[in-house]
């Protein structure tokens, strides 16, 4: 429903409305002669001419007019890609929920392979740590600031952040 809604119904209103700007550009360049009486006089090759060139003129200003549309409307990327703690990571934006913020999913890279890391248990007794794992080389790659470790969760919040931030600001 979204695309009928985003694609097909502007592009028939503006064959509509293209079609009455034709048709009064017909009925105009008709009753023209009659209007300005000096128009009888001229040859029939000049008076061609000049409907032709108001209606490229006409063309011109609806281009113009699509082009300045076009440009108003919102940039929305539908992916971004960064690095954060020395791990590069791809996030895929949803803006389907009106009603709520844009949804992020952030995916991390090997940093060997360049293929998605899963996210496992660090198996630290008593904590809710996570490690990023790559299933390719079986190697878990623990994120570190500064030779602490950090919570995976934590940069996925701080890296949502971050893009919400950069949509706010675009």
């Amino acid at each position: 429903m979204n695309y009928v809604r985003e694609n097909i119904v502007p592009t028939s209103i503006g064959a509509i409305l293209s079609g009455v700007g034709a048709l009064a550009m017909s009925i105009y360049s008709d009753f023209l002669p009659g209007l300005i009486p000096v128009l009888k006089s001229i040859a029939p090759e000049i008076y061609i001419k000049i409907s032709a060139l108001l209606a490229l003129l006409f063309v011109l200003a609806a281009a113009l007019a699509l082009v300045a549309f076009m440009k108003a409307r919102p940039y929305r990327p539908r992916a971004l890609a960064g690095k954060k703690f020395g791990f590069q990571w791809t996030a895929e934006l949803d803006y389907s929920n009106k009603r709520s913020e844009v949804e992020v999913e952030v995916q991390w890279l090997c940093p060997k392979h360049g293929v998605h890391l899963g996210i496992k248990s660090a198996e630290i007794p008593e904590t809710t740590y996570h490690t990023l794992w790559c299933m390719k080389c079986d190697k878990s790659y623990p994120m570190q600031s500064h030779g602490d470790a950090v919570h995976v969760e934590e940069v996925e919040r701080l890296v949502r952040r971050e893009i919400l931030g950069k949509l706010r600001l675009e």
